[in-house]
């Protein structure tokens, strides 16, 4: 998530679990750093009598740090509200009166998302198939007033028995106007969290390693256009490899949306009809890179897509920014 304050954007852990105080229903959006300084800061501002009463003024004293309203004059009155919280920082805000169950909960969280997933991992709680044979309440998760839940949005489970033998990564990009540059695609390979190994134009194959291998660019001068792919053979990996980032990254050009039409395919070799992961690049055109989906290992032979969807620099001339977010999404 994004502090409002510093706008940096950090981990669930970072900001407060629940409520500053009883008296006010907001939950913050600054991180605990910025608001224990926020807080500091009000117990130093001097209170200064009004005119008309020898007490402190109203806007003396501690007050909420989102509405500024005096704790003093702070009830409990506000609504109860929890807060989605999605892997690329995006909040969704819910009334809780409206969510008490996990399937109106569910049914909420794709009203907002637009579209039905199949499945949907709300912090423990497995959403799939509980539309209307199971009404747990989310209290019985501990999730009340002003919790924070984490959403994992998995795009598609690829089961044991399915054994796609080739997942192939294919990117297509139009050069911007300043002329021929790259729009590099790029699979990031993770044991846990520890990344273990980069595919890029660079690194295109590893011999002790040869269950992946990243094609290179293939650049069409006449058209103005290149494209390039990278292939994994996902029964072959070893068991210790759990996690496969794919991200894109502008080279040259300061954001993604310079490069004309980009388009990308996420699919099985034996389905190539059958899109795996249904990012939308436009989301990126402001920024420098996208970590668009993550293909994880759950276990017993299974994958799934998830959609991350956050937004970083860094690019194949420095992977560190890139890394760091990977690292502040936690799916390890």
């Amino acid at each position: 998530m994004k502090c409002s304050v510093c706008k940096i954007d950090k981990l669930t852990n970072e900001f407060p679990p629940t409520t500053v105080t009883e008296r006010c229903n907001h939950i913050s959006t600054l991180c605990l750093r910025c608001l224990v300084t926020k807080i500091n800061n009000q117990i130093k501002e001097p209170q200064t009598p009004s005119s008309s009463s020898s007490q402190p003024s109203r806007n003396s004293g501690i007050r909420c740090v989102e509405c500024e309203t005096p704790m003093s004059e702070k009830t409990a009155q506000d609504g109860g509200y929890i807060y989605v919280v999605l892997l690329n920082g995006h909040r969704i805000k819910l009334e809780l009166a409206k969510v008490a169950t996990v399937p109106a909960l569910r049914r909420q969280i794709q009203e907002h998302l637009n579209h039905r997933y199949g499945m949907l991992i709300i912090s423990i709680v497995v959403t799939q198939d509980l539309d209307n044979r199971q009404a747990r309440k989310l209290s019985d998760y501990g999730i009340r007033n002003n919790s924070y839940i984490q959403l994992i949005v998995v795009l598609y489970s690829i089961s044991k028995a399915e054994a796609i033998r080739s997942l192939i990564f294919e990117l297509n990009w139009g050069f911007p106007d300043r002329g021929q540059d790259y729009l590099d695609g790029t699979c990031m390979v993770y044991a846990g969290a520890e990344p273990l190994m980069k595919y890029d134009y660079m690194s295109i194959y590893y011999p002790k390693f040869p269950h992946m291998r990243h094609y290179g660019d293939n650049i069409d001068a006449v058209n103005s256009r290149g494209n390039h792919k990278i292939t994994a053979k996902l029964h072959e990996l070893p068991e210790h490899v759990t996690h496969l980032y794919f991200i894109l990254s502008a080279f040259q050009s300061n954001t993604i949306g310079e490069f004309k039409t980009p388009n990308f395919r996420l699919y099985d070799e034996s389905q190539p009809d059958k899109q795996l992961c249904t990012y939308t690049i436009q989301d990126a055109s402001d920024s420098q890179a996208v970590i668009m989906c993550c293909v994880s290992r759950v276990g017993n032979g299974m994958w799934h897509v998830i959609e991350v969807g956050k937004l970083t620099i860094g690019n194949a001339n420095d992977y560190d920014p890139i890394m760091i977010s990977i690292s502040e999404v936690g799916l390890a």
